[in-house]
């Protein structure tokens, strides 16, 4: 019966020290000291376990009714080991000077950021200029083409009326060489045939008068009655 006692007190123990762990679970930080001393007990004389730099997070498993400034609390440290310290190292969160390191930490990267999209808008302002410049001269020279290509319709519809113009006087100019060659071989033709007419009667009045000067010079025959 008292094995049986002992055993039931036992648990009973182990029951209070779970229900107690489980209501003073919570997180605490080591305040401002460089480095705090977890041992295996409630005293100055246990071993030493670990040794937590300032900022750390540990877990409070377990603290005695009363509280003091020096009292001893049990915690949990963020790889498993438990041990306990001095209360008066612990505060509810982070020390002033973990929580000023965190925050120039965070306005050096905001700041930095701000200064690199400070020169990403730069780059991209003096980037859209340079559109702005290219769109302009593209503008310029799309209208120019514009013009370009509207007076070359215009020119071109004039070359084609002046081609067609030119074709049709080459049409009227070869038939009209053609009708003045044909001209001039009839005009040819009846020159020759003026001209041999010219001749026919030239020759014809030369002979005429080549007889008439024979007749009148040869001697007239005396009648054979005298």
């Amino acid at each position: 019966m008292r094995y049986a006692g002992v055993k039931y007190a036992g648990v009973l123990f182990g029951c209070i020290l779970l229900i107690t762990s489980t209501v003073y679970a919570k997180t605490m930080y080591v305040t401002d000291v460089f480095e705090v001393m977890v041992r295996t007990g409630p005293a100055m004389t246990n071993k030493i376990i670990a040794m937590p730099r300032s900022g750390t997070a540990v877990e409070i498993v377990e603290v005695p009714d009363e509280q003091r400034v020096d009292e001893w609390v049990k915690v949990r440290l963020a790889n498993g080991k438990e041990g306990w310290m001095l209360s008066q190292f612990l505060v509810p969160g982070p020390p002033k000077n973990e929580v000023i390191a965190t925050l120039k930490k965070k306005t050096d990267t905001l700041q930095n950021r701000v200064k690199t999209l400070q020169q990403e808008n730069a780059r991209l302002s003096k980037l859209r200029k340079e559109l702005e410049s290219a769109l302009a001269q593209q503008t310029t020279r799309s209208k120019a083409l514009e013009r370009d290509y509207e007076m070359l319709k215009t020119e071109s519809k004039d070359f084609l009326a002046l081609k067609a113009s030119y074709e049709k006087a080459s049409r009227e100019l070869n038939t009209k060489t053609s009708q003045v060659e044909s001209l001039e071989k009839e005009l040819q033709k009846l020159r020759n045939s003026q001209t041999l007419r010219w001749f026919v009667a030239g020759a014809s009045i030369i002979l005429v008068g080549f007889i008439i000067g024979y007749a009148s010079r040869r001697p007239k025959r005396r009648s054979s009655l005298l």
